[in-house]
């Protein structure tokens, strides 16, 4: 019985070293099966590569929107300084055009009527003058009035008014007073351009009657076109003048311009709840501006130096992210251990990694098409 009994127990000392030592080759077996494994020949032909995670400086970012507009002195509403018809136009929408040069051409009854009262004036004045210093030169000799020299001074100075007022306004719409002062009377008067610029549109047409209401043009000076942005309050403490602007235009948002911020409003808009902010173009000559363009805008506030990797590089599987890291290679094969991250921000390709992760090589480039399942 005895014997038995030891037989026994020696059966079953032999069986549990046994199961032992299976279990041991499964788990091996198993922590083997865990890795990625791509052949040196799929590394090849699918120009895969190996990298590091990099530390990168990446920008906080503000989005918002907005649009190009022009300076205050760099954009010219047109109008006449004497009503009149148009007689002449000698622009058209979208052409450059310089200071001073003329820009329409109008006549009409007020115009004529101002170099007639100018040239009445200019002689009365001569007589009335002349009277004065008459008077005036009697006075200082005691014979006359003080009344009487009153009022001559008075009529000369009141009258001499009326002359510079007119010669002035004479001066202004670009006619030569001494010519008008002789009874050389203009048929018509030019329009010209207070600034250089690109006429962006004109709103008459040849007959059509013009007064200082009217806005025969405008003109805008591309050379003083700015960003304006469109921030909502909540991001308008994070703002300071000097911080990097990256913007896009609607019609190519492929295209990436720099700007650099310059001044933060102090209103904010009841309905958007925005503030106005403008910002510099940077380099004017980069593309064809124009005036109230849209632009998709990003204002770069502050930096900060994160571990970043391509985008590239980053594998999706059942809502998360993942990296592949290489554990172990051989002439053969490459083996790949697959590592959860947490995506931070994304900047210029490149994806933050909030999680901490420490591996020396990842595959980089050409994962796009491995299975992780």
């Amino acid at each position: 019985m005895n014997s038995k009994l030891f037989i026994s127990i020696i059966i079953t000392a032999v069986l549990m070293t046994s199961c032992g030592k299976n279990t041991k080759s499964d788990e091996n077996s198993q922590t083997e099966g865990h890795y990625i494994e791509i052949s040196r020949t799929q590394y090849e032909s699918n120009k895969m590569s190996f990298g590091e995670i990099q530390k990168i400086a990446f920008d906080e970012v503000i989005k918002c929107n907005g649009s190009i507009v022009s300076k205050s002195t760099g954009v010219a509403q047109i109008s006449p300084s004497v009503s009149g018809l148009v007689q002449k136009i000698y622009i058209s929408a979208g052409q450059r055009v310089t200071k001073g040069q003329a820009l329409f051409e109008l006549t009409g009854n007020e115009f004529i009527e101002l170099q007639r009262d100018f040239a009445e004036t200019a002689s009365q004045l001569k007589r009335v003058k002349s009277e004065y210093e008459r008077i005036k030169s009697l006075y200082k000799e005691n014979i006359g009035s003080e009344k009487e020299l009153i009022s001559a001074e008075s009529e000369y100075k009141s009258l001499n008014a009326k002359y510079s007022a007119l010669k002035m306004k004479l001066q202004y719409i670009g006619l030569d007073a001494s010519t008008i002062e002789t009874a050389e009377f203009k048929q018509s008067f030019q329009v010209k351009s207070p600034i250089s610029g690109f006429v962006s549109q004109i709103n008459v047409s040849i007959g059509q009657h013009a007064d200082q209401q009217t806005n025969l043009a405008e003109v805008i000076d591309v050379q003083q076109l700015q960003l304006k942005l469109s921030v909502f309050e909540k991001d308008i403490t994070k703002l300071s003048p000097g911080q990097k602007v990256i913007f896009k235009l609607s019609d190519n948002t492929n295209q990436t311009y720099n700007a650099t911020l310059n001044t933060i409003g102090k209103t904010v808009d009841d309905v958007s709840k925005t503030v106005q902010c403008f910002a510099t173009i940077n380099d004017m000559k980069s593309a064809n501006f124009v005036n109230n363009a849209y632009a998709e805008i990003e204002i770069h506030t502050k930096s900060d130096i994160v571990s970043a990797i391509s985008e590239e590089a980053i594998l999706k599987s059942e809502g998360n992210s993942y990296i592949l890291s290489l554990a172990k290679e051989d002439d053969k094969n490459y083996y790949l251990n697959k590592i959860k991250i947490e995506k931070g921000r994304l900047m210029n390709g490149n994806v933050e990694i909030l999680n901490k992760v420490d591996v020396p090589k990842v595959l980089i480039k050409g994962a796009y098409n491995i299975n992780i399942e």
